[in-house]
């Protein structure tokens, strides 16, 4: 019967907001656990409690990107761009299988058993990363521009330095008053090939 039909759509519609409701509250309270609970990590958003919600939940995540505009904006600045270029076009000369990436959080390619020493590190990016052909992080490159050292941005880099020197991960930064052949040089070098020609 058709009516029976459409009863039964609207019990199991009606189930399952309940079924959603059990899960929403019973999770907010840790009544309801995985078998792997999530690390979440501070950022700026789960910082700022003049926000006035948890943004952890992805409910409201949504209603507020529902409710709010985006606009697309530059991965790198300009001075950035260039120096990734450089990099990325002498990296894919080499033909070694090595690969460039831009704005990488260190979260994604460092750990440490150490969780006060990860937090330090987890939202922190590097503007461009050289992985060798298996993946793994070896180079990264800072473009420090003329207005950088500002605030606590040598503090904020000298935790950068730190962590990827324990990790092994080498570090360079170059500024405008960098050329290219500098730039290729001295990646070469960090990598352990041969030093490109001045």
């Amino acid at each position: 019967m058709p009516g029976d039909a459409v009863y039964g759509f609207a019990f199991i519609a009606i189930a399952a907001w309940i079924g959603l409701f059990y899960v929403v509250i019973y999770r907010k309270n840790g009544s309801l656990r995985t078998s792997r609970p999530r690390q979440y990590f501070r950022t700026p958003f789960r910082a700022n409690k003049a926000l006035g919600s948890d943004l952890m939940d992805p409910g409201r995540q949504l209603n507020a990107v529902m409710g709010a505009s985006f606009a697309t904006r530059k991965l790198l600045s300009s001075a950035e761009y260039k120096v990734f270029k450089i990099v990325e076009d002498d990296i894919a000369v080499a033909r070694r299988g090595y690969r460039v990436f831009a704005q990488t959080s260190l979260g994604e390619i460092l750990r440490s058993p150490d969780q006060e020493a990860f937090h330090s590190i987890n939202s922190k990016r590097v503007d461009i990363l050289i992985v060798d052909p298996t993946g793994w992080p070896k180079v990264a490159v800072e473009y420090q521009g003329s207005g950088h050292y500002q605030g606590t941005a040598a503090a904020r880099d000298a935790v950068k330095k730190e962590a990827l020197r324990k990790a092994g991960v080498g570090y360079l930064e170059f500024s405008d008053s960098d050329s290219p052949a500098q730039i290729r040089s001295r990646v070469r070098q960090q990598l352990g090939w041969e030093t490109a020609a001045p």
